[in-house]
């Protein structure tokens, strides 16, 4: 943005626009080492940025206009239709009894310990990729999976690694995955155009993962078998395993994702309640699937309205131009131009401590450098989500770690040397999702380019 071009001006010069950016940052990594990592602590902290902000900017009459300005963005709104028809659909899925009748499939078989980890990893990616939430995966099969396998005499960092891994593998592949949503739409992508063209990536991880679960349980395990007792009465659920397969199947034929949504929220209501799922009652209630859809999403929402607030103060002060003109004279090449979207989105998923705000903090500056280049969106959205969702399994501030540090230190049996460093170690997935990305990039393999797509 050229100097006339500006809208507003800041005290502080060229740093004062990124001041209350960095006060978040401070703010966020503060909290984390606090654990107090609520949602709301980040809607706080991010309120404070945008009073800052407000008493930085030196024209304070034209802070009104700024705010509105980020509010009318298009991506904002479509973020917000999505996020709460995914969230509906997200906790039919869960109070559907999908989690139990996936679990109770286990119990068909007598189970070698060593098969734990690998059953651990398949039943969490599965879950993760219907419901499109690592953490509500990681909730739900967590403390299922790691008492069967620490009294099985299976590696309790081994079992958490795996589910972790199968967690973030449905968040970085499920349509309404939130960093899916982001990622897509921050790089102007159709949701079903990124989930298409990353799903190879996706398989060769979760494949190799797969085999490491296996080969790691084996030799961690004692050997023996068992029967997984789980309730079966739940086993009528799995027939909302088709609303997924709807999702992909609408959004492959050129549906936009709000209509999918609401085809597919639509189903899965009448599928709950045709078989007795969910009744009536509890359908409505302030705690059931469409009030508590609602409301699982609000923090979040909230998060990217006072979000886009100060993104709009950047653009408006042309301090994005500048990063974004900075990088670009990094950029010598179609393969430069991938490791900084790449190192973005890690300093992102860092600084705001989760995958789908760190995608909303740094896509529309991955955008900008992709297009500049010529990269296709849906290769810039793939490196973004990937990447974020890679960086959450490494970093012990990010939800995944958090829930399994906190589920664990619960459960009987737990070892005393359970920790960060004992179940990193085993976080395949992100590890070769990361990998798979990189050597794309070396080989200059996959439809990087926008004319080839």
């Amino acid at each position: 943005m050229n100097e006339q071009n500006k809208k507003i001006e800041f005290f502080g010069g060229k740093l004062g626009p990124w001041i209350p950016i960095i006060v978040l940052v401070i703010g966020m990594i503060t909290v984390v080492i606090l654990n107090k990592t609520d949602f709301y602590v980040y809607n706080l902290l991010t309120l404070g940025t945008i009073l800052i902000a407000f008493f930085l900017i030196k024209k304070k009459k034209s802070f009104g206009d700024v705010a509105i300005a980020g509010l009318q963005d298009s991506m904002l709104s479509i973020l917000i239709i999505a996020f709460l028809l995914a969230g509906i659909l997200s906790k039919l899925l869960r109070l559907s009894g999908l989690i139990e009748a996936l679990v109770y499939l286990t119990s068909v078989f007598n189970l070698d310990p060593g098969f734990i980890p690998v059953v651990s990893f398949i039943i969490c990616a599965l879950i993760s990729t219907a419901c499109g939430t690592s953490s509500g995966a990681i909730v739900a099969v967590l403390p299922v999976m790691l008492p069967i396998g620490i009294d099985l005499g299976c590696d309790a960092s081994l079992v958490c690694g795996a589910v972790i891994s199968g967690a973030l593998f449905g968040d970085n592949l499920a349509p309404i995955s939130d960093t899916t949503i982001a990622s897509a739409l921050t790089q102007e992508s159709k949701i079903n155009d990124v989930v298409r063209s990353r799903l190879p990536y996706s398989l060769i991880a979760g494949g190799i993962s797969a085999v490491l679960f296996i080969i790691f349980g084996k030799l961690t395990a004692d050997v023996g078998s068992t029967v997984i007792s789980a309730d079966g009465s739940t086993v009528r659920a799995l027939v909302l395993l088709i609303v997924p397969v709807i999702m992909i199947v609408l959004m492959k034929k050129g549906w936009d994702l709000a209509g999918t949504l609401i085809i597919c929220d639509t189903l899965a209501i009448v599928i709950n309640l045709v078989l007795g799922l969910i009744s009536p009652a509890q359908m409505v209630n302030e705690e059931g699937p469409v009030v508590g859809g609602i409301n699982s999403m609000m923090d979040m929402i909230v998060f990217c309205i006072l979000f886009f607030i100060i993104i709009e103060s950047l653009k408006e002060s042309g301090a994005l131009d500048s990063i974004s003109n900075g990088l670009l004279k990094l950029c010598k090449g179609i393969r430069s131009v991938q490791f900084i979207i790449m190192i973005a989105s890690v300093f992102g998923t860092i600084v705001t401590a989760g995958s789908s705000t760190g995608i909303t903090f740094v896509g529309p500056m991955a955008n900008k450098i992709a297009k500049k280049f010529g990269i296709a969106g849906t290769r810039s959205a793939n490196l973004l989500d990937a990447t974020a969702c890679a960086t959450c399994g490494f970093v012990p501030f990010c939800t995944p770690y958090l829930l399994s540090l906190s589920m664990g230190a619960e459960v009987t049996g737990i070892p005393d040397d359970f920790s960060f460093l004992s179940i990193v170690k085993y976080a395949f997935h992100p590890l070769f999702l990361m990998i798979v990305f990189i050597i794309s990039i070396l080989t200059g393999k996959g439809k990087i380019l926008a004319k080839d797509q």
